[in-house]
């Protein structure tokens, strides 16, 4: 009986991870709050300020909550990426992992939401959201890449559960919303020529400035035939990339990044 329930607690053990980062003024910390999984780390920069996510847990799998708030006020300017891409392991109970971000930004801030290449693997299960609240003034690049399967090692054939919620909310009103649910069969799914047509890599893009259609031409140059950009109005652009590979999605991802961001892409991107 004692081994039984030593077994049924192991079981049971997941990772859990929680962080709140508050900056104010010119780029100053004001709150910074982690537990858990969840860590933070600040390499230097010249202006402005960097913040890269690490998971210590190193990667996710059924049963892992992990929740993220980060709030900007003043003239902030921050820029927010993940130490490498995260990995979304098999679950072995069935469960899902829940991933929960919130982002507020007020006054005449600005953030970078750059978060590397989330990888799902086969018999992975994960359910995220992505909530964003930019006031009238406030300036947002948010990118979400997707990587399903791992080529490399032979991983074609995918099942598992994906459910994406991203919610951009923009002086209270919703601005855009977009929600993908993959449930069974992923790899038959992302086959279909409405889908994916058998491409494997997918990000979203959103950039809410006012130096938008300033950036619309050339950002059409680095897209490829399956991708594609629209304005939702004059300081407000959305592009849904998708790509064979992770590597050629990278290869639109890194310059649309790296222009918008005045050749500040983040160090860990280029590791």
């Amino acid at each position: 009986m004692y081994l039984e329930t030593i077994k049924s607690e192991a079981k049971l053990a997941r990772a859990q991870g929680n962080m709140h980062l508050t900056t104010v003024g010119n780029s100053r910390i004001q709150k910074l709050f982690q537990k858990g999984a969840s860590k933070v780390f600040f390499p230097r920069r010249a202006s402005g300020l960097d913040c890269i996510m690490i998971n210590t847990a190193g990667g996710i799998t059924g049963g892992d909550k992990f929740s993220n708030v980060i709030e900007c006020y003043g003239n902030s300017c921050l820029t927010v990426t993940t130490q490498g891409c995260e990995r979304v392991y098999k679950s072995n109970d069935g469960s899902n992992a829940n991933v929960e971000n919130k982002i507020v930004l007020k006054n005449s801030s600005r953030m970078h939401w750059l978060p590397q290449e989330t990888i799902v693997f086969d018999q992975g299960r994960i359910k995220r959201e992505l909530n964003v609240s930019i006031s009238s003034k406030a300036e947002a690049l948010i990118v979400e890449p997707i990587i399903f399967g791992r080529l490399a090692m032979g991983e074609t054939e995918l099942s598992g559960y994906f459910d994406d919620k991203i919610e951009i909310r923009v002086g209270g009103k919703i601005a855009f919303l977009d929600k993908t649910r993959l449930t069974g069969n992923i790899s038959k799914i992302l086959r279909r020529s409405a889908v994916a047509g058998g491409c494997t890599a997918t990000a979203i893009i959103i950039f809410k400035s006012k130096m938008v259609k300033s950036f619309l031409k050339n950002f059409k140059d680095y897209l490829n035939n399956y991708s594609g950009v629209s304005l939702i109005n004059d300081n407000f652009l959305v592009a849904r990339l998708i790509a064979p590979t992770g590597y050629e999605l990278r290869q639109m991802l890194v310059p649309i990044i790296t222009e918008i961001t005045d050749k500040n892409l983040p160090k860990a991107w280029r590791l």
